[in-house]
């Protein structure tokens, strides 16, 4: 398992996440976390090959999925299918509770014949972004049941397969009758993708909304109406949280001058830097880096 990151989701150049895997030789990711709305990975969006169910064993939610809210109740879980964009968005002051579970179905791919016809049939069905297993259904429980064993099974890779093809059950149900489509594109995520993927590799430059735009070949003004629908941000409200977490990273493993941070993650000034920090973080970048994670406010610092 990598080293827990503090605060914002990790992602790739092509701004995918960077799934935390419990073990690198085996994808999948098993946690019991909390979240509150001030919590700097909440309303962050993300997606990842990787397929996502999250529980919510305290609490609400809300999560956004491909710009549609679906609300989560105590009880429920939520499957969020690959490659979806996506992220929660907690609708209540106080905390709430929950055990995500996020792996890749390549776990699952026993032979050729499971692959395409039960595996991809799912992941690559443009019908299927998600489903929600309401507590009250018989699928629920069974799902909420085998989400309260997982954080026990972390480490035993057998069990956690077992668990994973009983959850694929209750999905392949729940989606009756399937069917693999490989050629699906939706050309709005497309676009989105492909302007999120221009923000992660180049935030250390000064780029402008022009410049994101034209990564994903559209207007200005599709452009920001993509990020409002999908994301719940602007572009450069994206771009800034982004910059943030790369200043968070440097923070974390070098001792460079916060000029020289600030010139690394693309802001014009330390001080500038610092107030886009707070915003984001709670407090400044040198309060930051002198607590240890153990003594940062927990609402802030738990994926």
């Amino acid at each position: 398992m990598i080293q827990e990151w503090r605060g914002f989701i990790q992602k790739r150049s092509n701004g995918s996440e960077k799934v935390n895997y419990d073990d690198p030789n085996f994808p999948s990711y098993v946690y019991r976390g909390y979240v509150y709305p001030t919590s700097t990975w909440a309303n962050d969006p993300h997606y990842h090959d990787d397929v996502e169910l999250l529980t919510v064993t305290n609490g609400y939610l809300s999560y956004s999925i491909n710009s549609q809210e679906i609300p989560v109740e105590e009880g429920d879980t939520i499957f969020v299918n690959s490659r979806q964009i996506h992220f929660n968005k907690p609708k209540r002051p106080e905390r709430t509770d929950y055990v995500i579970a996020i792996f890749h179905p390549r776990i699952l791919c026993a032979s050729n014949v499971v692959e395409n016809k039960y595996i991809k049939a799912v992941t690559e069905n443009p019908n299927l972004p998600y489903i929600r297993f309401k507590k009250s259904e018989d699928s629920g429980k069974k799902i909420y049941d085998i989400m309260m064993e997982t954080p026990d099974h972390i480490g035993n890779e057998f069990m956690l397969t077992k668990d994973y093809f009983e959850i694929w059950e209750q999905v392949i149900a729940a989606c009756g009758n399937l069917k693999h489509n490989n050629n699906y594109s939706d050309s709005r995520v497309d676009s989105l993708k492909a302007m999120l993927s221009f923000i992660q590799e180049n935030y250390n430059s000064n780029i402008s909304l022009d410049d994101i735009a034209q990564a994903g070949s559209v207007s200005r003004t599709f452009c920001n109406n993509l990020f409002h629908k999908y994301t719940d941000q602007t572009p450069i409200e994206n771009l800034m949280r982004f910059r943030v977490s790369k200043v968070a990273e440097i923070l974390n493993s070098t001792n460079l001058s916060m000029s020289e941070i600030a010139d690394l993650t693309g802001f014009s000034s330390a001080s500038y830097m610092g107030e886009a920090f707070k915003k984001y973080y709670g407090e400044s970048p040198r309060s930051f880096k002198n607590n240890s994670i153990h003594t940062i406010p927990s609402e802030y610092y738990n994926r």
